[in-house]
């Protein structure tokens, strides 16, 4: 039932905009923007009986007098006018519908009775609809950026699908600021045709597609989730955050989407057995999302950690324990590794504490004896991302020349640190590499490097403790499904 292939809709060759408008604010003009400004790679066709062009392209009265083919017609035009819509798209031989038009199963019977006529209307031509009630579509190899704000996403390999149109665009834009990047995106809307499952079942196969986010608020009756969940978990993590857990939640989602939400606790305890990575928030999916498209898997919960102040490493080592994570205690040997590099009085265990020691060379030379250590499965280093030195003076200074002195030198200082965190970057980047281990960075301060060249270095990093803590915990249980079920099939 969900092997449904895709590709059409997600990489077309040619696309029909049905309701397409001139008229600024509309979303038949602001969904062709969007497509146009994407640098689409296909054709575009503009569908409008009362004008002759669309932003500088010719514009077509119906869909049956386009020349050739069209693998997929976005619908923008009122919800009354969508049912013979679709019985023209039906006459023209297009596979794949995305239905932008609000106004059906979410609003209440009447709505849902004119769902079911499009539904019944596509059905009798073989079409297969996104929607309605879609906030469109995203797909990285085609530039395709059919999506109802000017949202422009980053590329990469992770894949979404989202019950709430608006939920998912905010993931994608968050995604830029973050550093996680896209291939392709869906907003299923009411789910009138295509579900939830169908796209993940796509998602499970689609080559381009490592990590799959999904955002659910409701399950219908004949989506069988499970199967396909665990199928895909099997091949590549699925991170999904569930809205409607609540009544008030579960309320609040049938009046947008049309989502009905069941148990909780059965959909939670059948999404832990299928292999799903469960998100509580919003920012820990994207925290998710980030480190799962950059980093390989631990092998084990066993955590070491490297920190430039005490109180870090505890608050560190507390999370670690919570959350499942072993700090395992330095053998003796690393101990005299670390003597030779930190002052007398450093801690001697794991946390290593550099005791304040600033200069990058003891930090990346502690980091690489911690992921040449057997004995731990991956790194959590605090400090490792600088905050950016500031001092309440510029280098036009006046006063005794001690003073001035000083205060020049203090400069020197800043702009030496400045550059400091690519060295860092660079070795976090190679060990990870060479060792297979994932090493997620933690930032001191608030003023950080910039996501940009995180970014460049492949470097996960969060502004907490806390958060990274959170991430490592997720990657362990997802790297122990794997394992178990590894074996089994062994």
């Amino acid at each position: 039932m969900h092997d449904i292939n895709l590709d059409h809709l997600f990489n077309p060759k040619n696309i029909a905009l049905i309701g397409a408008s001139s008229t600024p604010f509309k979303w038949g003009s602001i969904i062709p923007l969007n497509i146009f400004k994407g640098n689409y790679q296909g054709n575009v066709f503009p569908v409008n009986p009362g004008v002759e062009t669309v932003l500088g392209h010719r514009c077509y009265p119906s869909v049956e007098d386009i020349p050739g083919p069209v693998d997929v017609a976005l619908i923008f035009t009122p919800a009354p006018t969508v049912p013979a819509i679709v019985e023209q798209c039906g006459k023209k031989g297009i596979p794949f519908l995305v239905i932008i038009t609000a106004d059906f199963s979410e609003t209440g019977p009447a709505g849902a009775a004119l769902e079911a006529r499009v539904i019944e209307t596509a059905q009798k031509h073989g079409l297969r609809l996104v929607g309605p009630n879609s906030m469109g579509i995203f797909s990285s190899q085609t530039e395709l950026h059919a999506l109802m704000p000017p949202t422009m996403p980053l590329k990469g390999p992770a894949s979404m699908l989202s019950q709430s149109g608006n939920v998912g665009v905010q993931m994608l834009a968050w995604g830029t600021d973050e550093g996680v990047g896209f291939d392709k995106f869906v907003s299923s809307g009411n789910e009138g045709d295509l579900n939830s499952a169908d796209y993940l079942a796509y998602f499970a196969h689609d080559d381009a597609t490592r990590v799959i986010l999904a955002y659910l608020e409701g399950i219908g009756p004949g989506m069988d989730l499970y199967p396909i969940a665990r199928e895909a978990a099997l091949q590549k993590p699925v991170l999904l955050f569930k809205g409607g857990r609540t009544q008030a939640g579960g309320k609040a989602a049938a009046s947008h989407s049309g989502a009905i939400a069941g148990s909780n606790r059965v959909f939670k305890a059948a999404m832990h057995q299928a292999g799903v990575i469960q998100i509580q928030t919003s920012q820990a999916m994207m925290d998710c999302a980030k480190a799962f498209s950059n980093l390989p898997l631990p092998q084990g919960n066993r955590v070491g950690i490297l920190t430039r102040g005490g109180g870090w490493g505890v608050i560190t080592s507390d999370a670690c324990e919570e959350n499942g994570l072993h700090v395992p205690p330095l053998p003796e040997d690393l101990i005299k590794k670390f003597d030779s590099l930190l002052p007398s009085y450093w801690s001697r265990g794991n946390p290593v504490d550099m005791v304040a020691t600033i200069s990058h060379d003891p930090f990346l030379e502690c980091l690489e004896i911690l992921a040449n250590w057997n004995d731990i499965d991956a790194i959590i280093a605090l400090g490792a991302v600088r905050a950016t030195v500031k001092f309440p003076f510029s280098d036009k200074v006046t006063g005794p020349p001690e003073v001035t002195d000083t205060i020049k030198k203090a400069l020197r200082f800043r702009q030496a640190m400045a550059a400091q965190p690519d060295a860092i970057l660079t070795g976090i980047k190679n060990l990870t590499k060479l060792t297979g281990k994932p090493i997620v960075a933690v930032s001191t301060g608030p003023d950080i490097l910039h996501r940009e060249t995180l970014r460049d270095y492949q470097v996960v990093s969060f502004p907490t403790p806390e958060r990274a803590v959170r991430v490592m915990s997720h990657m362990v249980d997802y790297a122990a499904f794997r394992r178990k079920n590894a074996l089994h099939e062994n």
